[in-house]
């Protein structure tokens, strides 16, 4: 599902922590962010899943293929997901949207290693409303957030929220944007099964499941 922004109740308080789980999301930008904004923005979001009890590990990856990868950016399966960051939406029905800001994908068994980032609708917004990079790191957290909950569905309020307004947008520029405390919850549970029940990726078996840049 897109996650869409607004243009122009509710308290949230990160749950308990009881234990660390580790996910490590490998980063392929495309839209040539800059580096010091990405590298703040990736901080926003690892402050939003360890609040959660998720600890994120954010590897820098390399468009071109010609390039030397860390060995991160070679894996794909449960436990290394995909961060792709695009100029724009790929697909005709979020390009023609302005308030479109990202897409993860999931298979009918709602698994999912691929999320995506619309720079251009991300900036936009978070010029319009003087976000820095706390925009870019709470659409990450979002995005990543779906293939980790194994669900395209939103809530109501709070980070995985489908639409932010005046509401949310201010909590994201004072840094109050976090998954809810069963999000947290299952967030944790899902890790440790995904790690054992679903086989490993390759990079080059992954190519078939989503369309390349």
């Amino acid at each position: 599902m897109f996650l869409m922004a607004a243009i122009p109740g509710f308290s949230q308080t990160p749950g308990d922590v009881p234990r660390m789980a580790e996910i490590t999301i490998s980063v392929y930008d495309y839209a040539n962010v800059p580096p010091k904004l990405l590298r703040a923005a990736e901080e926003d979001a690892r402050r939003i899943f360890r609040e959660a009890g998720v600890e994120t590990g954010w590897v820098t990856c390399f468009p071109k293929p010609e390039k030397v990868q860390p060995s991160d950016c070679l894996t794909v399966d449960a436990s290394h997901l995909i961060m792709k960051i695009l100029p724009r939406a790929i697909s005709a029905p979020a390009r023609d949207r302005n308030d479109v800001l990202g897409t993860a994908l999931l298979d009918e068994k709602r698994v999912g290693y691929y999320a995506y980032v619309f720079y251009d609708s991300v900036r936009r917004v978070a010029e319009q409303r003087k976000l820095g990079h706390a925009l870019l790191g709470d659409v990450l957290a979002h995005e990543i957030g779906h293939l980790l909950l194994r669900s395209n569905s939103h809530s109501v309020s709070g980070i995985m929220s489908a639409h932010w307004y005046g509401g949310e947008l201010r909590r994201i520029s004072e840094g109050a944007m976090f998954f809810t405390p069963s999000q947290s919850r299952t967030l944790r549970e899902q890790l440790e099964p995904r790690k054992g029940d679903i086989p490993v990726v390759t990079r080059a078996t992954a190519r078939g499941q989503v369309a390349p840049l």
